[in-house]
C-alpha cells in the first residue's frame, strides 16, 4: 500500500495541534481562562483531522488487504502496546495525582481495551474508542463481504445519519463525530476511482471553515458543540485531506520535519496529556515562567513520544508487518497447493 507523505505530515500537524492546545490550557489560572479555552477550542480540531485521516487510511488499507484477522491484528499491534504502557503509568500516578475531577473508576476491560468513552485515565484516548469501533465495523465487513467494502461502509454511514436524526441510541455509532471517518472513506473511494483533483480553492474553504468553527463554538456559543464541530472542523478536515492527497498525486512534496512528527504522532498523542498533568502540578515552574513551562511541557512530550516510538511502536509495527506478509504468503501457498490438488486428477484423466 502506498504511504502518502502529505497525510503523514498532516498527522504531525494534528498531533502538534492537540498537544499545544492541552499545554496552553493545562493551567487556566496562569494563562487566563479565556485564552486557555479559546486555544483549546481551535487546536482540538487536530482530532477531527485524525478522524478523517483514519477513515482514509483504514478504507484504503482494508480495500487492499481484505483479511479481517490480519486487519484486526495489525490495528491491535498499532494501538495497544503504547496505550497500555501509558495507561499503566496513568493508573499508578493516579494514586497521588488527580487526573480528572470525577471519582477514579475501576480499571475495567472497557478502559483496558480503549472501548470506553470517555477515558478517565488517559483523557485523549476518548478518540481511540471511536477508532476501535470503526476498526471493528471494518473488520466485520471484511469478514462478511470484502468485495463490497465501500458499499457497506457507505450504508453504515447512512445508518449513523439516521441514528443521529432520529436520536437512536447506538452508542458511539450514533455520535456525529463518526461521520468524520466517513469523510476519509469518501476520499479513499475517490482516490480508487481517479476522482481527486487539487484545487487551491478547497484549501481556502477548509481554512475558512476552521475559523467559522472556532467562532461558532467558542465566541458565539453553540447549543450542540459536537454537531457544530462536525459541520465545521469535520468538513474542513475532510477538504484539507482531500487537497493534500490530491496535491501529492500531482507531485507536491511535504516537509520532512512534519512527516517525522507524523511518524511519532500516535505516541505523542497518547503520552502528552499525562505529561501535561504532571507538569501542571508544579506550580513553582509556572510562577517562574508560564511561557517557558508551556514550551518545556511540549518539548518533554515530544522527547518522550520519540523514545516510545523508537523503542516500542516502530519495532512492533515492523514485526506486525512482517507477520502479516508471512501470513499472506502462507495463504497464497495453501491456495496454490489446493488448486494443484484439484487440477491433478483432471490432467490424469
Amino acid at each position: 500500500m502506498r504511504i502518502f507523505a502529505g497525510v503523514q505530515a498532516m498527522r504531525g500537524v494534528a498531533a502538534l495541534s492537540v498537544v499545544c492546545g492541552h499545554a496552553v490550557s493545562a493551567r487556566p489560572d496562569m494563562v487566563g481562562p479565556g485564552l486557555a479555552e479559546g486555544a483549546l477550542t481551535i487546536l482540538a480540531s487536530g482530532v477531527d483531522i485524525f478522524f478523517v485521516i483514519s477513515g482514509f487510511i483504514i478504507a484504503t488499507t482494508a480495500a487492499a488487504q481484505r483479511d479481517p484477522l490480519n486487519f484486526a491484528f495489525r490495528r491491535a499491534v498499532r494501538i495497544y502496546p503504547v496505550y497500555w504502557l501509558v495507561l499503566l503509568a496513568a493508573f499508578v500516578s493516579s494514586f497521588w495525582t488527580v487526573l480528572a475531577p470525577e471519582e477514579r473508576p475501576a480499571l475495567d476491560l472497557g478502559l483496558i481495551f480503549a472501548w470506553t468513552y470517555p477515558n478517565w485515565y488517559v483523557a485523549p484516548a476518548w478518540s481511540i474508542a471511536f477508532e476501535v469501533h470503526f476498526y471493528a465495523a471494518v473488520a466485520a465487513i471484511l469478514a462478511i463481504a470484502p468485495n463490497r467494502l465501500f458499499e457497506l461502509l457507505f450504508a453504515g454511514l447512512g445508518m449513523v445519519v439516521v441514528a443521529i436524526l432520529f436520536r437512536l441510541q447506538l452508542g458511539i455509532f450514533s455520535h456525529p463525530l463518526v461521520l468524520e471517518f466517513g469523510a476519509g472513506v469518501v476520499i479513499a473511494y475517490l482516490l480508487k476511482n481517479g476522482g481527486l483533483r487539487f484545487s487551491r480553492g478547497i484549501l481556502a474553504i477548509s481554512a475558512g471553515l476552521f475559523a467559522v468553527g472556532w467562532y461558532w463554538i467558542f465566541v458565539h456559543g453553540s447549543a450542540d458543540p459536537q454537531f457544530a464541530r462536525v459541520l465545521t472542523y469535520g468538513l474542513a478536515a475532510g477538504l484539507l485531506i482531500h487537497a493534500v492527497v490530491s496535491a501529492e498525486i500531482e507531485g507536491q512534496s511535504f516537509s520532512p520535519i512534519l512527516q517525522w512528527f507524523g511518524e511519532i504522532s500516535y505516541s505523542l498523542y497518547i503520552v502528552h496529556y499525562l505529561v501535561m498533568i504532571w507538569v501542571a502540578s508544579f506550580t513553582g515552574l509556572w510562577l517562574l515562567s508560564t511561557a517557558g513551562t508551556i514550551i518545556a511541557s511540549i518539548l518533554l512530550s515530544i522527547g518522550l513520544a520519540s523514545a516510545l516510538h523508537i523503542i516500542i511502536e516502530a519495532p512492533l509495527i515492523s514485526w506486525g508487518r512482517k507477520w502479516s506478509l508471512m501470513r499472506r504468503d502462507q495463504e497464497t501457498s495453501d491456495i496454490a497447493r489446493q488448486e494443484g490438488t484439484v487440477r491433478t486428477p483432471a490432467r490424469a484423466e
